[in-house]
């Protein structure tokens, strides 16, 4: 076995909750920079096991807790975490990386990942230490929200520093796109994978630390980045967003056409600067509050008077789009409050906007009354509508029940509703409308886990990140179609080096771009990669969720597909007159990844990347 050097452990513990079982599965450096960590590893575990025939809410299910080689160090950007499963939304491929403790304290306890499956005869938690797993009873913490499961097992198990990961009440009730929190301000919010969590009785992770990981030359890594630190630091980007979080872009993209806004079918809303910064951070007293070893602190802390009760971390860019102006909602406070449920109660604020939009078009045209959605009136810029809603979903009360299955199961109950359904695969679109920006056509309709903002962010070139080490050397008009699918297809693998790194990639756009990425990464392995390795990777884990996909009954013509709301175009607004040539980008895309004309990858390409098996 090649000698692991620095950045990983090497170490796999499988935990099976049906007889509390730990198992260490070893791997060795060859492995490490083939899978890289994070989400490539979660992949290579997922995909290993489960089949189409595994029900993503039994015990067949391998729901993975993944770090990478960042969170062997303290630098900006490390404190982040990758999670994995079967979808229990979309019955696809799903991975949600998010901030906090876990991945840093996981990393201390001596476990690259953890992989979980089985269910446990009673409600349970893992805590997580040095070189140990122990499943543990959760019964006097079932039913507790997200909140209060945090505060009480800091004040039970009372251990300085130890990171919390845990699930609601939208977790235990199998909400089919419940997330799951990290110390009430991080959050793996898509792909439901606290339905997975919630399906194994396995309420929280705890986890705290003290053995020091590998890391290969650790003189050489801080000579090297402290200068990139105070670069980073410095920039515009990193400054901004520490005063106003993602908040900042909500009236900009308002602007430019790319706010969603009363289910993707109108063309402006005044009301935008209402509810993005400053007004925002001005109204709600909103200070960062930082994942482990961050300098910007992206997530806000609310700490205006009248909002003494909110103790998640507030709304983002994300969250305003899909519940405030996706349903027109312009009050902050109610905003704010309905956040604070979906937070407590862990459910995607995403998904739910997205399912809400769908209701409440249902609602405006007849088609849903008040008698089905329990005397709620969904109507445009109702904030109470949507507060009581959250709450119902949460607990799947009443009309509640079938938005908790998501948005194929609500067109299923009411036919003909198809066209007010803004998803791919099953899951709803993020806050960016391919109209305004061509480059988010691939993450939207052709992203592994669904539809997706982040999954090849390739709008950031549009917005003029280049990466003339990828021979990408200018910006791209936004309404150009030309070689949005090659864009595409490499921000998508991009993206993937960043989830497995594990890395926030907030930090790409404040300096660290891909060359730093890699120097960075062998400081910590003592290898020696390049930017053209890295995207390289990157490639074969977005090949391997593919591979996942089509073996789970991906079909990519039926599946890969716009919604026809988002083929005409607006009539006004910052994206009017503009759709995007979808079909050629998605074939220039499929092209660019060496699959054929249906979207099924070659066996050239699958032994290019080493991936014949």
């Amino acid at each position: 076995m090649a000698e692991i050097k620095g950045g990983y452990w090497g170490k796999v513990a499988w935990v099976d909750m049906t007889n509390g079982q730990v198992t260490i599965q070893n791997f060795d450096d060859d492995f490490a920079r083939k899978y890289l960590g994070g989400v490539g590893l979660a992949t290579k575990l997922v995909a290993d096991k489960v089949t189409k025939n595994t029900n993503p809410l039994g015990p067949g299910n391998v729901l993975v807790f993944a770090t990478g080689p960042f969170q062997v160090t303290s630098i900006p950007s490390s404190g982040r975490s990758a999670i994995a499963a079967k979808s229990p939304l979309t019955g696809y491929w799903g991975e949600s990386s998010g901030g906090g403790h876990l991945g840093p304290e996981m990393k201390k306890c001596g476990f690259d990942a953890i992989a979980i499956t089985g269910k446990a005869r009673k409600p349970s938690y893992l805590f997580v230490s040095d070189d140990s797993i122990e499943v543990r009873d959760a019964g006097k913490y079932w039913g507790m929200d997200n909140v209060e499961v945090v505060d009480a097992l800091r004040q039970d198990l009372d251990i300085k520093g130890m990171a919390v990961t845990t699930i609601g009440q939208a977790g235990e009730n199998l909400v089919r796109y419940a997330s799951i929190g990290n110390e009430k301000h991080g959050y793996h919010g898509r792909c439901g994978l606290g339905a997975v969590m919630g399906s194994k009785n396995l309420k929280a992770v705890v986890a705290k630390g003290g053995l020091k990981p590998p890391l290969a030359d650790p003189e050489g890594l801080n000579a090297y980045f402290k200068g990139l630190r105070k670069e980073m630091m410095a920039s515009e980007f990193a400054e901004v967003n520490r005063e106003h979080g993602q908040a900042v872009a909500v009236a900009p993209r308002e602007e430019n056409g790319l706010l969603p806004m009363k289910n993707w079918d109108q063309d402006s809303w005044d009301k935008a600067p209402d509810i993005s910064a400053p007004v925002f951070t001005e109204q709600l007293d909103a200070k960062p509050w930082p994942c482990p070893n961050c300098f910007m602190g992206c997530h806000r802390k609310i700490a205006s008077p009248k909002h003494e009760n909110a103790k998640t971390g507030g709304p983002e860019y994300e969250t305003l789009g899909m519940i405030g102006s996706n349903l027109l909602i312009d009050d902050l406070d109610d905003l704010v409050v309905a956040n604070e449920i979906l937070n407590r109660y862990g459910i995607d604020t995403i998904e739910i906007g997205g399912v809400l939009g769908w209701a409440f078009e249902c609602y405006e045209k007849g088609i849903i009354t008040s008698q089905d959605t329990d005397g709620v009136e969904l109507t445009w810029g109702n904030g109470k509508a949507l507060i009581a809603m959250c709450e119902k979903v949460g607990k799947r009360e009443g009309f509640g029940n079938l938005l908790a299955e998501g948005i194929r199961a609500c067109v299923d109950a009411y036919p003909g509703t198809k066209e007010y359904a803004i998803e791919s695969m099953g899951q709803v679109f993020g806050a960016h409308d391919p109209r305004a920006f061509y480059g988010q056509v691939i993450t939207s309709i052709a992203s592994t886990r669904g539809a997706c903002h982040l999954h090849g962010f390739a709008e950031a070139n549009e917005l003029g990140v280049v990466m003339p080490e990828l021979g990408i050397n200018e910006a791209s008009a936004p309404d150009d179609n030309t070689k949005k699918g090659y864009l595409g297809a490499v921000f998508q693998d991009l993206s993937q080096v960043w989830n497995s790194l594990t890395m926030c990639l907030l930090y790409f756009f404040a300096g660290m771009d891909l060359p730093a990425e890699a120097k960075i990464l062998n400081y910590i392995t003592g290898w020696d990669v390049d930017a053209e390795e890295l995207i390289k990777t990157g490639e074969r884990i977005v090949c391997m969720q593919h591979m996942f996909n089509l073996n789970n009954g991906l079909v990519p013509e039926v599946e890969n597909v716009m919604p026809e709301r988002m083929t005409k175009p607006h009539a006004g607004g910052g994206a009017a007159g503009q759709v995007p040539d979808w079909q050629g980008i998605l074939a220039e895309y499929w092209s660019t990844k060496g699959w054929d004309a249906k979207g099924i990858p070659t066996s050239e390409k699958l032994a290019d990347l080493g991936l014949q098996d």
